[in-house]
C-alpha cells in the first residue's frame, strides 16, 4: 500500500512539473511574441531627405510632409528643410495622431559651401497623422486678421502654449540652425553655413 502511495505522488509531482514547465515555457513565447510585435510597430526611421535625426516616427511624418507636400507651393529647388516646433501631441483619437505645432519650410540651392535659401513659409496648425504614419490632414491657421480666432479654434486648450512658440524668434532660429545642421550632416554635404537673400551667413554647427 505504501508503494502504491509513493508511485501515485510521485506521479502527481512530475506531472505538476510537466504542467508548469509548460505553462512557464508558453508564457516565456507570449512575452517574447509580445516584445516582437511591439518593435515591429514603430517602423524605422530615415529623416536624411528632410533633416530629421530623430527616431519618432509622428515627428518624422509632420517633417516629411513639409518636406515633400507643402514645399510644392513653390518653385523648385535643390534642398527642403523644414523647421518644426511641436506644441502637442495628442494620441488619444482611435484612428489618428493629432499635432498641433509651429510650422516652416524653407526651400534651398546649393552654391559652394552654403545653403542660398530661395523660398519658405509659415504654417501654423494642426497635422492629422495616420496610425501607419502619414499625414492626412492639415489645419492652418488663417492669415491676416483672422489668424488669431482661427488658431483658437485649431490649438485650444494649447493656444497659449502655441503663442509662446510663435512670439519666439530665438528659439525658432536655433531649431532651424539644428535642423540644418543635421541635413548637412545626414547627407555628407560640403556646406559649412546657410543664407536668406539680403542677411549675413549663418554658420552651421560642426
Amino acid at each position: 500500500m505504501r508503494k502504491r502511495v509513493f508511485i501515485l505522488m510521485t506521479a502527481l509531482v512530475m506531472a505538476f512539473g510537466i504542467s508548469a514547465c509548460g505553462t512557464t515555457e508558453e508564457a516565456a513565447v507570449e512575452e517574447e511574441n509580445v516584445t516582437i510585435e511591439d518593435s515591429e510597430s514603430e517602423p524605422e526611421v530615415d529623416g536624411r531627405a528632410y533633416g530629421y535625426a530623430g527616431s519618432d516616427p509622428v515627428e518624422a511624418a509632420v517633417y516629411k510632409y513639409l518636406a515633400e507636400e507643402v514645399s510644392k507651393d513653390y518653385d523648385d529647388a535643390e534642398v527642403h528643410i523644414p523647421t518644426v516646433n511641436i506644441v502637442h501631441i495628442d494620441f488619444t483619437p482611435k484612428d489618428e495622431i493629432l499635432v498641433y505645432g509651429d510650422f516652416w519650410i524653407e526651400n534651398y540651392n546649393v552654391e559652394g559651401d552654403t545653403l542660398k535659401c530661395v523660398s519658405g513659409g509659415h504654417y501654423p496648425g494642426m497635422m492629422q497623422v495616420s496610425k501607419d504614419y502619414v499625414v492626412t490632414d492639415f489645419k492652418q491657421a488663417a492669415d491676416g486678421e483672422d489668424f488669431d480666432s482661427s488658431a483658437k479654434e485649431i490649438f485650444g486648450d494649447h493656444y497659449d502654449d502655441f503663442m509662446k512658440i510663435y512670439s519666439d524668434s530665438d528659439l525658432r532660429n536655433e531649431l532651424r540652425k539644428v535642423t540644418v545642421t543635421d541635413y548637412v550632416n545626414l547627407n555628407g554635404l560640403s556646406v559649412t553655413k546657410f543664407q536668406d537673400e539680403g542677411w549675413d551667413p549663418v554658420e552651421i554647427y560642426h
